[in-house]
């Protein structure tokens, strides 16, 4: 195996001493590694789209054929490893990878915005309405769990307009959790909604609201399971996905149609709906907070 790409944030952690950890969960594409209660890291297939904290690998077998839950995780001085695995990572030679929002520069926001909601728009009317949360941003009819949502919905997008942060962080709590997956439908909309958020305050130079999203996002990381949680935190961070941070950055960076289309089909082949489920979220952040 062989270490291609990283978070940045996840490179800080290997600077002095070594931490000892171990493997939280595996799976064919991805392992987690659990550093301490606030600190999981990913290994991802190349193949899949790099998260926070995590590092691409090159690899073509299954991480389940050589990695437990409960094997030993090392990380210090560049190197990342699971001897009982027989995985060694030189992370000194992986490309590092910003994965803030924070840095994609802003350009003609205005425009971006419009290019964003509208390519998004049209491709969440291709989505499977009856398993995702994409019914929220488009004419197709609701499921079990978009009706659960809505209200609750509501209640966060108009807290936040009035700028009451207690009743917000209240309602992002009640969202969490909620749908299929290994990560709750629900906490993937609240990823894609809190990263176009911090987006959009700083476009607006609403700097007291952005500094309110973490709080919302540890209201409801506390509502679900330790690796949702974690992509929620993240998301409180102005962290997101290599897919989504492109998405982002080739409409209000670059202006580029094609390069925002291809980003889309990336985010939506994350998971059976998990890609589906950030979209919508980002769709509602930037038709209720424009």
């Amino acid at each position: 195996m062989q270490a291609t790409a990283g978070c940045q944030r996840l490179f800080a952690l290997f600077q002095g001493s070594q931490r000892i950890g171990t493997v939280h969960s595996v799976f064919d594409h991805a392992v987690n590694l659990e550093f301490g209660e606030d600190c999981l890291v990913g290994l991802i297939a190349q193949t899949k789209a790099l998260t926070p904290y995590a590092v691409s690998v090159r690899t073509s077998d299954s991480f389940a054929q050589a990695v437990r839950a409960g094997m030993a995780a090392y990380l210090g001085e560049g190197i990342l490893s699971i001897p009982e695995a027989g995985i060694t990572l030189d992370l000194s030679c992986a490309n590092p990878i910003d994965l803030s929002v924070d840095s994609i520069a802003l350009g003609n926001h205005l425009e971006a915005l419009a290019l964003l909601e509208k390519r998004i728009s049209e491709a969440l009317d291709g989505v499977d309405a009856e398993v995702s949360l994409a019914p929220l941003a488009t004419d197709a009819e609701g499921n079990i769990y978009t009706r659960f949502l809505m209200p609750r919905l509501e209640k966060l997008f108009s807290a936040i307009l009035r700028e009451d942060f207690a009743e917000a962080t209240l309602a992002a709590a009640s969202c969490a959790g909620c749908g299929m997956g290994l990560t709750p439908s629900s906490d993937d909309l609240l990823c894609g909604y809190f990263t176009t958020l911090h987006l959009l305050l700083r476009a607006n130079g609403n700097t007291n609201a952005k500094a309110h999203i973490l709080t919302m996002a540890q209201a409801a990381a506390e509502k679900t399971n330790r690796i949702s949680a974690s992509f929620l935190l993240q998301s409180g961070m102005a962290l997101a996905n290599v897919a989504v941070c492109d998405l982002f950055r080739s409409t209000f960076t670059d202006a580029d149609t094609f390069s925002a289309d291809r980003a889309i089909a990336r985010v939506l082949a994350i998971g059976s709906t998990s890609g589906a489920d950030m979209l919508t979220g980002v769709v509602l952040a930037l038709r209720k907070h424009i």
